[in-house]
Order: C-alpha cells, then structure tokens, then sequence
C-alpha cells in the first residue's frame, strides 16, 4: 500500500509539472522546492519518499532549463545527485548533468557524467545519445560518435527520438540522403507529433525528394491547421512542385493566420511574378 505521505510528496512533484506545463513557471518552482524539502523522518515508506525528493529536484531542474537558468539546472541536478538514496537509479541523474554541462560549454566535465552514466547502465538509451551529441562537436570524433548513435538505434529502433537525433548528426555531416530516412522513420514512428513531422519534411526537401517532402508537409499542416508556419511551409513545397495555384491558397492562410509575415509575402509576390 502507498502511504498517504508518499502520495503527499508526490503532489507535489505532479502539481509542479501542471503548473511548469501551463507557464506558471514561478509556482511551479516553488511547489518542486517545497517538494524537494518535506520532511521524510518517521514515514514507514521511506524510499519513496526519498524516490519523490530526488523526481522533485529533476523536475525543478528541467523547469530551469527549460527556462534557459542553466546554472540554476545544474544547482538542482547537483542537490538530486547528493540526495540520491542507494536505491534509487542514478543514470538519468547523471545524464542530466552531463546535458547541462555540456550546454554550458564544459565539456569535460559533462563527459565525465555521460561516461558515468553508461557505466551505470550501458543500456541508458538518453546517455547514448547525449554522448553523441557531445562527441560529435569535435570533429576528430565524429566517426565515434556515429558510434553511438548507432548503439542507441540498435537499442531502441522503435524510439522515434533516437531516430531523430541521428538524422540530425547525420544532416551536420552532409549526409542528406541518410538524415532523410532517419527523419522519415521518426516521423512514422510518432506520425502525431508535428515536429517531428515537419523535420522529415525539412530532412526530405534538402534531399531533393520533394514530392515525399510534399506529403509531410501537408500531414504537418493537418496536424496544427491553425498555425501559419505550417501553411507556409507547405506553400514553399508546392511552389517548388510547380502546384502554384495551391502555392497560392496555402501563403494566403499562413497571411490570414499571421498577417505581415516577411517571409510568407515575399514569397507570395515570386509567385505573382511566375503567374503574371
């Protein structure tokens, strides 16, 4: 049975997250620190009490560097490591302070924290891929890299987000033909996320396969219809396909959705030129 404190703690960390996800950023914050701060001393359900501490403190850390706070990130993922219990998992723990200081630029460290958290499970698919990303800022390692992207897709082929992640690495390397199926996979495997929709789009456009970009376009632009990239985007395409009069049609929703848009006008009036 839960105990009744448990389920306190973690209220707080769910109330959090609800809060985080609406920009209630300020709250939020300070309902994972209270959260990160309760008492466990007496509760016959100790770790997970301790379990709920430590999730309060990521989530408080995610919440700052989804705010760009990196060093507030780090603060809190450094307070998470100091009070992980010996029961608690360290990987994600030690990942996320490898991203961290590796967005801060130090990467030394922040190696130092991938390499710890494979070695805590080398199965870690997040650390293989945050690993590459780091190895992969160097240019003398870029073939090791590949190398554990390629771990990470053998590991979990189903994940659309290692998918994508290495069609990015592969699109830095000039590989486009490559980063096109890699986006393509991803965008299958999570045919309702829009990003990742309009990445295989993207990834199929830069590979001259515009007819299959085409078609991402259009399914991006089903997904959010309300949202003017998303036409014009698709304008761009079908102006590239010669489907001009539908050029046209999509650049005059994305003006109604987001009027004055540079981009979307000047496309707009090299259309007119090719129609006049």
């Amino acid at each position: 049975m839960i105990s009744l404190s448990f389920v306190f703690a973690e209220a707080y960390v769910n109330l959090g997250a609800a809060l985080a996800s609406v920009g209630r950023g300020t709250e939020a914050a300070a309902v994972l620190r209270a959260g990160a701060s309760l008492d466990g001393s007496g509760l016959k359900d100790k770790r997970a009490h301790e379990a709920a501490r430590v999730q309060a403190l990521l989530q408080l850390g995610a919440l700052y560097a989804d705010q760009g706070r990196l060093q507030r990130a780090l603060s809190a993922y450094r307070e998470a490591l100091h009070a992980l219990p010996d029961h608690y998992p360290p990987q994600s723990v030690y990942n996320l302070l490898g991203e961290t200081l590796s967005r801060l630029q130090q990467y030394a460290e922040a190696e130092r924290w991938f390499q710890a958290s494979l070695a805590s499970q080398p199965d870690h698919v997040p650390a293989h891929i945050t690993y590459g990303k780091l190895l992969a800022r160097n240019s003398s390692r870029v073939l090791e890299a590949e190398r554990w992207f390629l771990r990470a897709r053998r590991l979990a082929p189903d994940d659309s987000s290692v998918h994508h992640h290495y069609g990015l690495f592969l699109t830095s390397q000039g590989r486009l033909s490559e980063a096109a199926e890699e986006q393509l996979r991803a965008a299958e495997l999570s045919r309702s996320d829009y990003e990742l929709s309009m990445a295989a789009a993207s990834a199929l456009r830069q590979a001259d396969r515009l007819d299959d970009a085409e078609v991402w376009y259009r399914h991006a632009a089903s997904l959010r219809p309300h949202e003017a990239r998303s036409h014009t985007n698709l304008g761009a395409i079908l102006h590239l396909n010669g489907k001009y009069k539908q050029a046209a049609a999509a650049y005059s929703e994305a003006l109604r959705l987001q009027p004055g848009d540079a981009t979307t006008i000047m496309n707009l009036h090299k259309l007119a030129a090719i129609l006049a």
